[in-house]
């Protein structure tokens, strides 16, 4: 992709994304890339979208935990989210993609924290997606609350940010 039709796909993501969080679009959740992971965030619990950048890292803080930035003045931790999810605390974190953004939680979870995605891949709508049950809940990770396929057949598993906000393995980065 073009550095110009990059620019035009965040614009107009950036567009969709504000008028689904104001009630005025049937957009859901944002769909974005973790690792290996196809997830949907709820767009009523996500926030800012930025654009990476390096963070000062914490001594003692496990992998999946980059250390903190600042995002428009205001101190964040950031968590590579793929490698949170796949609970990874050996492996160092995988240098981030040219594509990747952070994604803030929304103001009102009083969490200064941003999620490291690989790749937004746009807003989806409940009519966008099929339940799955197969792929759905999974005890270790309760803050995935369920999976939808997309008509590509592909998995997409929605996070559940309020839960994940809570969880005690998430808060503890050290």
């Amino acid at each position: 992709m073009s550095r110009a039709s990059l620019r035009e796909f965040q614009t107009h993501l950036a567009q969709r994304l504000h008028a689904a969080q104001s009630g005025q679009s049937p957009s859901r959740w944002l769909a974005v890339r973790a690792g290996r992971w196809r997830l949907l965030l709820p767009l009523e619990f996500s926030g800012e979208i930025s654009p990476v950048q390096p963070a000062t890292a914490l001594p003692h803080a496990r992998p999946w935990f980059l250390g903190l930035v600042s995002l428009r003045g205001q101190v964040c931790g950031v968590v590579h989210l793929g490698q949170f999810l796949d609970a990874d605390d050996a492996a160092p974190a995988p240098p981030p993609t040219p594509q990747a953004r952070l994604v803030q939680f929304a103001t009102a979870l009083d969490l200064n924290t941003a999620l490291l995605v690989d790749q937004l891949a746009g807003l989806r709508s409940p009519q966008q997606m099929h339940p799955d049950a197969d792929a759905g809940a999974d005890a270790s990770r309760p803050w995935l609350t369920a999976a939808y396929r997309d008509d590509e057949q592909n998995v997409w598993h929605e996070v559940d940010l309020l839960a994940l906000a809570e969880n005690e393995r998430f808060l503890n980065v050290v």
